[in-house]
């Protein structure tokens, strides 16, 4: 006879994990989710849509390896620290309403959640150095599509020596027909097996989806935006401003700089001012690289990104304060801030404020108010367009700043000019216009020399797509005048 637990079939617990989601954890699957998380496929891959319960299914997927067996071990990559923590945070909510996973223990340092029976679920942000470790029996990938090939080389590996394990990739469309993901996806989706297949879920799968606002945002948001956020389409790019390519040829997983850790290090920000979307600050800074590049870029300077944040409803006063606490652990030499439409009053208030702190800061500090019209836009992301295709610029692996790069689009106005942009309701461009405003700062022109025999780099060098090395704890360089033009507002803003 089955064996039974307050009239839930036990066995059936163990084979079918959407049994397991409704009887357990209380979060019956949608039909095409059971479908996912059912296979026995070796590799699972899943192409998404916005809101159509990538996040859920993962971690039911997590939850059920983890609970049915014992000692084994789920480890889930995400594409930076506050992913690493959502699909984390998703798992332990869903494990603290099962009266039946209660005794499970969440240990937010260590993002681990260990069960009474010897099982885990560690949850991690993209690090080559921490994917390498123990054996794992599921692997799960988010926003795979994001992930470099290098960490999932080193990730990989990890499936080998344990009977029975298996891989999730799961994400939004991202990347060439040569990324990971992609390939792997288009493999089992044209030819499923059992070692790997393919899903894919458009937003208006989701069965409480709402069709008329799909149709809406399909008339009114730019074909790329809609193809691949709400039809998860790999897209061919016509229209977009910056090519898939130009953008994946610049990212290196490299790590960000908190202010607290600057010490004064040399960078030029760029502020948006959001209403309704988020306030963003972005740093540039010219990469200190030590000859790294001196072969292929001669003497002409490589920049990069050394810190960025956005905040979604942050009233400005508290921006400010974050603002001022950033400048006073870089050295920045110029805060380049829109006063377009609800920009003005802050930009003002964050001048006076630079100003009474100017003897806690590092460097000059000094308030730049812009206006955002078609000609900075025209001057600013041309430059990041020309530094891309040079490979001058290296990006963080930055989830939203990628897709918003992306979202961008270009049109000929009637009088010949180009005027680039996020089209309304298409999405947020906070990160990219902050971006948009350094770049404006960098002086094409500048050049700079090092003796033959640098002092030595330390650590891992990590190297772009496009053959640009960095540091993978990088540093600014303290050359200031390559970071001050104010481009947009003479009249020379060619290169």
């Amino acid at each position: 006879m089955t064996a039974t637990l307050d009239g839930i079939d036990a066995d059936r617990l163990v084979d079918d994990p959407a049994y397991f989601a409704e009887q357990v954890i209380g979060e019956p699957l949608w039909d095409y989710q059971a479908d996912f998380a059912r296979s026995p496929a070796r590799y699972r891959c899943l192409l998404a849509g916005r809101q159509v319960g990538k996040s859920r299914v993962l971690a039911v997927c997590a939850l059920h390896t983890a609970a049915v067996r014992s000692n084994v071990r789920v480890l889930v990559i995400s594409n930076g620290e506050d992913a690493s923590k959502r699909v984390l945070d998703d798992c332990a909510g869903m494990a603290r309403r099962s009266p039946l996973l209660r005794g499970s223990v969440l240990d937010d340092q260590k993002q681990l959640l260990t069960f009474g029976n010897g099982s885990t679920i560690q949850s991690i942000p993209a690090s080559d150095a921490r994917a390498r470790g123990n054996s794992i029996d599921l692997l799960i990938v988010d926003e795979a599509a994001f992930i470099s090939m290098s960490l999932w080389q080193a990730a990989e590996p990890s499936i080998l020596a344990r009977p029975g394990s298996r891989v999730i990739l799961a994400s939004t469309p991202w990347g060439s027909t040569t990324h990971f993901f992609r390939s792997k996806y288009v493999d089992g989706k044209n030819t499923p097996s059992e070692r790997v297949q393919s899903w894919h879920w458009p937003s208006a799968a989701s069965p409480i989806a709402d069709l008329d606002l799909i149709e809406e945002w399909r008339r009114t948001w730019s074909p790329i935006k809609f193809r691949t956020e709400i039809e998860a389409e790999w897209t061919d790019e016509a229209g977009s401003y910056f090519t898939m390519a130009e953008l994946d040829n610049a990212v290196a997983d490299y790590q960000l700089i908190p202010p607290a850790k600057a010490h004064g290090q040399t960078a030029v920000a760029g502020i948006d001012w959001g209403y309704s979307d988020s306030n963003a600050l972005v740093l540039l800074g010219v990469l200190d690289d030590q000859e790294l590049n001196r072969g292929k870029h001669l003497d002409e300077l490589v920049y990069f990104i050394p810190w960025l944040e956005a905040h979604s409803r942050m009233q400005y006063s508290d921006f400010i304060d974050r603002i001022a606490e950033v400048a006073r652990g870089y050295g920045l030499v110029r805060l380049i801030s829109e006063t377009n439409g609800v920009g003005q009053m802050p930009t003002q208030v964050l001048a006076n404020r630079m100003d009474k702190q100017s003897h806690l800061m590092r460097g000059y500090g000094m308030v730049t108010p812009v206006t955002t019209d078609n000609r900075r836009k025209t001057s600013g992301y041309g430059a990041l367009k020309l530094l891309l295709q040079q490979g001058r610029v290296v990006l963080p692996n930055h989830t939203e700043l990628l897709k918003q790069l992306h979202a961008l689009t270009y049109e000929m106005t009637p009088s010949g000019a180009v005027r680039i942009e996020v089209p309304e309701a298409a999405g947020h461009d906070d990160l990219a216009d902050a971006l948009m405003h350094v770049m404006c700062a960098v002086e094409g022109n500048y050049r700079s020399w090092r003796p033959d025999d640098p002092r030595p780099l330390k650590g891992k060098i990590l190297t772009t797509p496009g053959g640009t090395r960095i540091p993978e704890n990088p540093k600014c360089w303290d050359l200031p005048h390559a970071i001050m033009r104010v481009r947009g507002r003479d009249k020379g803003d060619g290169w």
